[in-house]
């Protein structure tokens, strides 16, 4: 059995049981396939369009759709629009498809609304998918907002009782807007209403998000959708919407296979609410109903929640509530968000969230160990065995499984801290030195000079003390630098430090980093201090804590609006040389802890925050960019970004500089001078 079918068969039952079989002639499409657009003929996508036909003509054979229930909107190429099995009325245009998807298909009385999309797509800053229609242009690209759009489907202004299943198919990339400069996104509202929760959404989108899709330009199809078909092949309506988590993971399996062997770069994704019986999912997983039905564990009881509420009341949302979040979802089995952060600013409304996200342990409130783990981290005593005690009582009283003991905090490594110091007096180039080991949550001073020093200097003493026993199991130097020093290239030190006659490059041997810490002054510095502590609140994932810089947005009001709210906490700088200063000035006016940016400035072959999220494997999480940025030194490591393999890019030799200005590891700064 290959690991695709392994992966299909455990996945057959995977499913959500929808109760009664499916009427067909209660089903209704809006099928679009776009290969023309207004825009250019550079956006030709030959291909769209018959993917689009090829998806209608499933949904209206083996799935037994009636024809007339689909409604299919093709915007083909002149060489492409021969063969048309079924009749195409209507364009892909703003007019027509908003028509139909919020006036026309609202007014009928269907249960199950298929929404399938091939074309262009991309993301704006709030991660929503959009997608142009035919009649777009440079000046007004009109377009639809999938999740705006889905947000109007599952709300009151539908009619009650209509549609209570929607599944949503986007064969689109899923790209910054930002890379499309020359276009006009504006802000689409369709008017929301209250939220119906009896209303399921399944959505699969073809890539992740910064992902672009490939359209096998051979075939005439989308890669997806041509991988996609052959899972469909043969199913039948309820066949498909029971095994439809099992389909889309065969599809994921697909195209790993397909990475594997070179052919394919982008990673299916898909994103469920809940299942059509009312069991909550999170992110790519779910909760299945187990023999005879029911949603996962149990709920808190009100007494919980009375006695909860009065332990969470007044307290601030602790540094370590993500890390809590995250192993409430762990210790009972189920998969975690998709976006792993925090989905509120409040312990209450934490609680919550999880206590409506029942995991695969049927006997554990997802509630108990997120609270066990906040009463093991805290500092607070008696807040602690007050909190503990919730959980034993809670637990008792509900017939819970005992919560195990939260994991203790990673250990720290052991990091070298080199302050350079500007001697005044002197001639440019000399430098006062202190150095410092950072281990068992400690500074001791290893080293200071007599006098300034010559940088050639500074490595020499720099390399005894990285072969000095002293620095064994070093993990990581931190620079302590003025700012006019942020441009030396200190990751690209080579010293010697290996095999006799062999220099070491510092950053493929260490995390090397630098910071700033003589411009945390002011006000910044009450802002350096807040965006830290907001940074381990909500954890590294967060889809706020990086913002992206180009060239556009440099500017002097560019400090002020990175100041503005506590997130971001990291800036990519992908600007060119001429403005790199400039946007590093912002960030240190803003009191951003982190910043990431290449030497000498950007370059067109490689995109920043394509390449870290290649070099992280799962896409850019804060915590992790020492090390990240660490592998792709090393030579041969470096991976690259979606998009580039077809072109025959390499990521650029240019080394990245990284920026990580931690608050709570400053040495002592008394003046060695």
């Amino acid at each position: 059995m290959t690991t695709v079918d392994a992966v299909n068969t455990a996945g057959a039952g995977a499913g959500t049981d929808t109760g009664s079989p499916i009427d067909p002639r209660r089903v209704f499409a809006l099928v679009v396939g776009i290969e023309s657009y207004d825009v250019s003929h550079h956006w030709n996508l030959a291909g769209a369009a018959r993917d689009a036909e090829r998806f209608a003509g499933w949904l209206t054979g083996p799935a037994g759709v009636p024809a007339g229930n689909v409604r299919l909107l093709l915007s083909p190429l002149e060489r492409t629009a021969g063969d048309r099995t079924l009749t195409v009325r209507q364009l892909p245009t703003r007019e027509n498809i908003e028509r139909i998807l919020f006036k026309e298909l609202p007014a009928l009385d269907g249960d199950l609304l298929w929404l399938y999309w091939a074309g262009h797509g991309y993301l704006d800053e709030s991660h929503q998918m959009l997608l142009p229609y035919s009649d777009a242009t440079k000046d007004f690209t009109s377009h639809l907002n999938l999740e705006e759009a889905l947000r109007w489907w599952k709300s009151s202004r539908l009619p009650a009782g209509r549609f209570r299943r929607q599944i949503a198919i986007g064969d689109a990339c899923r790209v910054d807007t930002r890379r499309a400069a020359k276009l006009a996104f504006g802000a689409s509202s369709y008017g929301l209403g209250a939220t119906v929760p009896e209303r399921r959404q399944f959505t699969l989108y073809a890539s992740h998000a910064g992902e672009v899709a490939q359209n096998l330009t051979d075939r005439g199809a989308g890669q997806f959708t041509d991988t996609l078909l052959r899972r469909l092949d043969g199913r039948t309506l309820d066949e498909t919407v029971r095994g439809l988590v099992g389909i889309a993971r065969s599809v994921q399996a697909d195209f790993q296979l397909l990475r594997n062997r070179g052919l394919a770069w982008q990673e299916p994704q898909f994103v469920i609410e809940r299942d059509w019986s009312g069991s909550a999912v999170l992110g790519d997983g779910w909760t299945d109903p187990g023999p005879g039905g029911g949603s996962g564990a149990p709920g808190l009881d009100q007494t919980a929640w009375k006695e909860l509420g009065a332990l969470l009341r007044g307290r601030e949302v602790p540094p370590f509530a993500c890390d809590a979040y995250l192993w409430a979802f762990e210790v009972t089995g189920c998969a975690p968000p998709a976006r792993r952060s925090l989905p509120a600013d409040g312990l209450t409304e934490i609680a919550h969230d999880l206590d409506n996200r029942q995991g695969r342990q049927r006997d554990m409130p997802l509630t108990l160990p997120f609270v066990r783990h906040l009463a093991a981290r805290s500092t607070d005593p008696v807040w602690a065995r007050l909190a503990d005690a919730w959980v034993d009582t809670t637990r008792e009283r509900l017939g819970a499984a005992p919560v195990p003991a939260p994991p203790e905090p990673a250990p720290e490594g052991t990091a070298l801290h080199v302050r350079l110091t500007p001697e005044e007096a002197e001639a440019d180039g000399v430098h006062w030195v202190r150095m410092w080991l950072y281990r068992n949550s400690a500074f001791e001073t290893v080293w200071e000079s007599r006098r300034p020093m010559s940088m050639a200097a500074v490595r020499t003493h720099l390399g005894e003390q990285l072969l000095a026993g002293s620095a064994d199991r070093l993990t990581r130097i931190e620079f302590h630098v003025p700012y006019e020093l942020l441009g030396e290239e200190f990751e690209c030190w080579g010293l010697p430090i290996g095999r006799p006659g062999k220099t070491i490059e510092l950053g493929s041997h260490y995390e090397v980093v630098v910071r700033c810490p003589d411009e945390r002054t002011g006000i910044a510095h009450t802002q350096w201090r807040r965006k830290w502590d907001w940074f381990k609140t909500h954890g590294g994932e967060h889809q706020k804590a990086v913002h992206q810089v180009r060239d556009g947005d440099v500017s002097p009001a560019l400090g002020v609006s990175l100041q503005a709210a506590e997130p971001p906490v990291c800036v990519l700088a992908e600007v060119s040389e001429r403005l790199l200063m400039d946007a590093l000035d912002a960030v240190l006016d803003a009191g951003v802890p982190i910043a990431v940016w290449r030497r000498g400035g950007r370059t067109d072959s490689a995109e920043l925050s394509a390449e870290l999220a290649a070099g992280a494997d799962t896409g850019i999480d804060v915590r992790r960019l020492p090390a990240v940025l660490k592998s792709l030194r090393i030579p041969g490591q470096a991976q690259q970004a979606p998009g580039q393999a077809q072109q025959g890019v390499q990521p650029s030799p240019r080394p990245l500089a990284l920026m990580w200005d931690d608050p709570e590891r400053v040495p002592e700064r008394r003046s060695l001078s």
